[in-house]
């Protein structure tokens, strides 16, 4: 498969002027805005929290989210949180696709994300992957209902986005699958030692699973993928290790995958890489100079360690913020040599 690499140099790049500028946005009453929605899918018995980005106007109006009269309907955007995370943290991509002109829709999972409450999560749901694309495509079906925008949006082509965990969700809704045993043999060989993915599951302590629940499993894969996702683009995608090739060579979307190439997380090779050099076409864009799983969430200041990992502190000389505007620069990138932009 054709691979185009780039290596992205922190200090690499000249960056792109991303938001619209503040005369503009008051001379045409506009104002860029979050708001957050809680969505009830009937089937599947899940509530779905979506946090909003989007250009709002000045005027009232009578659905819950107001969009400017200048807002594209075309311009649909998700995006997918890692494992036990939430949209709050994805305010520097929101803000920046909405500046664009995107409507932006931040989709927190329900058993991972700590938005539901501490008493909702539940460390098991990372293992049922498949609810999260069904939490995707009950959202963009969610985005026609009769109130929810003052203005009807076009959702047949819909650009996905996701870090970790949401990176192999977006990845998934344009084709990618699990392979059975292959996550097991990989995580108990010397080349895993550092990979803290292998860690959700407790991947030596499971039991194998019967017949018919391989069969479930593969079925619901099987209705993961949503032929309204147009794109996609995953940052330092999880479980490449557990991925077919054969499904990866099956998707034909556009997709650009962003990964840390001195990895404190995800080894660089058996996930970003992996998912780009078995997806046709696909763009890679490796970051240097210590970059790592974490620089792709918001500035936040905490101690906390996720597997032993700093979430906020990135290591020294690392700055996160740079990074992600430069991020940002190879998104609309990728826009535009994609006709999306």
């Amino acid at each position: 498969m054709s691979l185009k690499i780039t290596k992205l140099c922190c200090t690499s790049l000249t960056l792109l002027t991303l938001f619209v500028s503040a005369q503009a946005l008051s001379s045409d009453a506009i104002q860029l805005k979050t708001t957050e929605v809680d969505l009830f899918n009937q089937q599947d018995n899940r509530p779905t929290k979506v946090k909003f980005w989007y250009q709002g106007g000045a005027e009232p109006c009578k659905a819950k989210i107001c969009l400017s009269p200048k807002q594209s309907r075309h311009r649909v955007a998700i995006i997918s949180h890692g494992a036990f995370g939430s949209p709050r943290e994805m305010n520097w991509l929101g803000y920046a696709l909405a500046s664009q002109g995107w409507v932006v829709a931040g989709v927190a999972h329900f058993g991972e994300s700590w938005v539901y409450g501490a008493e909702n999560i539940d460390p098991s749901s990372v293992m049922r992957f498949w609810q999260r694309p069904q939490d995707v495509s009950f959202t963009i079906d969610s985005l026609s209902d009769e109130g929810l925008f003052n203005t009807s949006l076009k959702t047949d082509k819909v650009i996905m986005l996701g870090h970790s965990s949401g990176g192999f969700t977006s990845l998934a809704l344009a084709g990618a699958s699990l392979e059975v045993g292959k996550s097991e043999i990989y995580c108990a060989s010397e080349k895993a030692k550092n990979d803290k993915g292998c860690s959700y599951g407790q991947q030596s302590k499971r039991k194998a699973m019967s017949e018919d629940m391989l069969k479930k499993i593969g079925l619901l894969q099987g209705q993961m993928r949503d032929e309204r996702v147009a794109a996609v683009i995953a940052l330092d995608p999880a479980l490449g290790h557990a991925v077919s090739e054969q499904s990866l060579e099956s998707i034909k979307v556009p997709a650009l995958v962003l990964g840390s190439i001195e990895n404190d997380f995800l080894p660089y090779t058996e996930h970003s890489k992996y998912y780009a050099t078995h997806i046709q076409g696909a763009s890679l864009i490796g970051l240097e100079r210590g970059a790592g799983h974490f620089v792709y969430i918001d500035e936040c200041d905490s101690d906390r360690k996720v597997k032993g990992v700093f979430l906020c502190k990135d290591r020294e000389g690392v700055d996160r913020k740079a990074i992600q505007n430069q991020i940002l620069e190879h998104v609309f990138g990728f826009f535009y040599r994609n006709g999306f932009s």
